[in-house]
């Protein structure tokens, strides 16, 4: 009885009260506006105050009244910087987030999920595990190639790219503010196809590893604009050297052959298939370049495509119910990560066996702060213990709230709180 009150509730939202609420257009678009603007034509741009999603739940009453779609406007866009390692994508991110009034959100890292809150390193524990039971990250990966867990290093990383989208996503609804990434989930395929081409990974694990991102890639909006920054291999390789990271300037991974199938890959697999929904800018960056001309370049895209096209055809929503049940889904993210998870026999390699678990588990048992939940923990020097309540988050990630985008994101809350007109 309750979800059939709710339907017809929905319902005569969308054709009353909602229409006072939202702008919905006239070719049933409830969202998408053409060009985006530079931060110099908004200067009387009107903000409402966004959603705090950090601290608040959007229940049914938010449903109802929140004003999520008069927060959208032409600059609440998804931007994502792609190319190869070392191009400058993350000084290119930024400046554009800058320019469009957006906000640019740092690479996920594998310390959001090897750092408790308490700040142990969880990969200190390697050397009391199995080789197979250890941890493995962009270093080791780097480092040994060959390692028995990097085909399960890969799938994490997709993992921490597809929770970062999701994030993304939840605060551009939440907030109507446009984001720019430094890479998403959506060219992982690249690194895995790469690195199965160097026998770092079994084409067994790759197809199953293929499916599992179709699948999530189903329940989330492609990027408006993909901008792929190219370098030649050469180029790249004189980068890495000069950025001086050790792990990077002596791996093994990086040899030409492999920087180069990555670029194979990425033009002729990643870009042309993403360009059929998506925008795509392509710009030779070998000396690098100005990011005004980019800047220019993305204000004459037109990002208002007709109904039946491709292009853009996952920001067409036919209803505001629809944006609020993709909203929904974004903060109870739980389900989303559910869709993909499953065991396949033929790929182990992917999965920690009974007794690697077993192994797993013991160790963690010495961890500092893992006896009791996040802030019940006296002797790591948590207070007032007696008094707390456990209440579950209003926002629940994958990863540790101290991961670097998320603070940005709640420092960009505040700030939008505090700049709010409306």
């Amino acid at each position: 009885m309750a979800s059939i009150a709710r339907v017809g509730i929905a319902k005569l939202g969308y054709n009353n009260l909602t229409r006072q609420l939202c702008k919905v257009t006239t070719t049933s678009n409830v969202m998408q506006l053409a060009f985006i603007s530079h931060k110099s034509k908004r200067v009387d741009h009107r903000h409402l105050a966004p959603f705090d999603y950090f601290n608040k739940k959007y229940g049914f009453w938010d449903q109802l009244f929140d004003p999520m779609v008069d927060r959208c406007d032409e600059n609440t866009k998804v931007i994502v910087v792609e190319g190869p390692v070392a191009a400058g994508k993350s000084k290119v991110a930024a400046k554009i987030a800058e320019e469009f009034e957006m906000v640019y959100l740092p690479p996920p890292s594998f310390e959001d999920i090897y750092i408790t809150e308490y700040g142990y390193d969880l990969r200190t524990l390697d050397d009391r595990l199995s080789p197979s039971a250890q941890s493995c990250d962009l270093e080791k990966f780097l480092t040994n190639p060959n390692h028995p867990n990097v085909p399960a290093f890969q799938f994490h990383y997709f993992q921490l790219k597809y929770d970062q989208y999701i994030t993304a996503l939840l605060h551009l609804v939440s907030t109507g503010q446009g984001v720019v990434l430094n890479r998403s989930f959506f060219a992982d395929y690249v690194f895995a196809k790469a690195m199965t081409n160097a026998g770092y990974m079994r084409p067994a694990a790759l197809k199953f590893y293929s499916e599992v991102v179709n699948v999530a890639m189903l329940a989330v909006m492609r990027p408006h604009l993909i901008i792929y920054l190219d370098v030649p291999v050469d180029t790249v390789k004189e980068k890495i050297k000069k950025r001086g990271i050790p792990y990077e300037v002596n791996s093994k991974v990086f040899t030409s052959d492999y920087l180069q199938d990555m670029e194979n890959v990425y033009k002729l697999d990643y870009l042309k298939n993403i360009a059929k929904h998506s925008h795509v800018l392509v710009y030779d960056w070998t000396n690098e370049g100005d990011v005004s001309s980019l800047v220019e370049d993305i204000e004459l895209l037109n990002f208002d495509y007709e109904k039946g096209s491709k292009k853009m055809a996952d920001w067409r929503f036919e209803s505001v119910q629809e944006m609020r049940t993709k909203r929904q889904f974004f903060e109870n993210r739980y389900y989303l990560h559910l869709d993909y998870l499953r065991h396949d026999y033929d790929v182990p390699e992917l999965h920690y066996t009974p007794e690697q678990n077993e192994e797993r588990d013991l160790a963690m048992k010495t961890v500092p702060g893992q006896k009791y939940s996040v802030g019940y923990n006296a002797a790591m020097g948590d207070t007032n213990i007696i008094w707390k309540t456990q209440t579950p988050p209003h926002f629940r990630s994958l990863r540790s709230h101290n991961s670097r985008d998320i603070k940005v994101l709640k420092e960009e809350v505040k700030k939008l709180k505090a700049a709010a007109t409306v």
